[in-house]
């Protein structure tokens, strides 16, 4: 019998995921007494021989808000044909091809040792894997080589057509833009002691819609600051 903290420990082996926590806080109450945010380290690029893909489309929740997939931790009641989502606690009804399902005859997303799974979607079209890099550039010079030559193996690891975005803060947030003219590097650069709403952020980054028209003397709007 594994004690606790291998558990934990096998889990993350496993998974490629470590926590901030191993008990979440239960109540709205409890999360604003945590001294350490939750949060979640992830491995997604973490290699392993036992995971085979899953030939067929994953079993969302049914509320719009939520859609989460079905996983080792909700709640089966196998004699309705009905599962709770442990996020939102909605109960689902499983689709016609699960109709088999029962105690001894359970599908893989249900398995505690699949509880990460890859599934290979065939239905629509195929969009290009995103992946944003936030790198904290606080470290010893040694450190940050180390950091740098892990980036660059990182890089090379990426699948072909991937998009790539790349943001690093110190005392400064920068957000690096990758795709400008050869040789010309741009950044955007922000206060990291100053909030800024995810509207300010949007039209500085230039992600905002144009507006249809603009009344005559409007001035535009000022540009983030930028390195050239």
């Amino acid at each position: 019998m594994a004690t606790f903290p291998e558990f934990i420990s096998q889990n993350e082996d496993r998974d490629g995921v470590r926590l901030s926590w191993n008990v979440w806080p239960s109540s709205r109450l409890e999360a604003t007494r945590l001294v350490v945010p939750l949060a979640a380290l992830l491995s997604p690029l973490r290699e392993r021989e036992d995971l085979p893909p899953i030939q067929y489309e994953p079993v969302l929740c049914s509320r719009a808000t939520c859609r989460a997939v079905l996983n080792p931790l909700c709640q089966v009641d196998y004699r309705a044909k009905l599962w709770a989502c442990n996020f939102c606690y909605q109960r689902n009804q499983f689709p016609p091809s699960y109709a088999g399902i029962s105690e001894v005859n359970q599908p893989a997303e249900l398995l505690p040792q699949f509880s990460t799974i890859e599934y290979v979607v065939q239905r629509g079209p195929q969009m290009p894997l995103v992946f944003l890099y936030v790198v904290d550039t606080c470290l010893e010079e040694e450190d940050l080589q180390a950091l740098k030559e892990s980036l660059q193996m990182s890089l090379s690891l990426l699948p072909p057509a991937s998009l790539v975005g790349l943001i690093t803060f110190g005392r400064m947030v920068q957000v690096h833009e990758l795709q400008g003219p050869e040789g010309i590097a741009k950044s955007y650069v922000f206060r990291g002691a100053k909030d800024l709403s995810a509207k300010q952020l949007q039209e500085m980054l230039g992600l905002t819609k144009p507006a249809a028209a603009q009344t005559r003397g409007a001035q535009p709007a000022p540009s983030p600051l930028c390195n050239r």
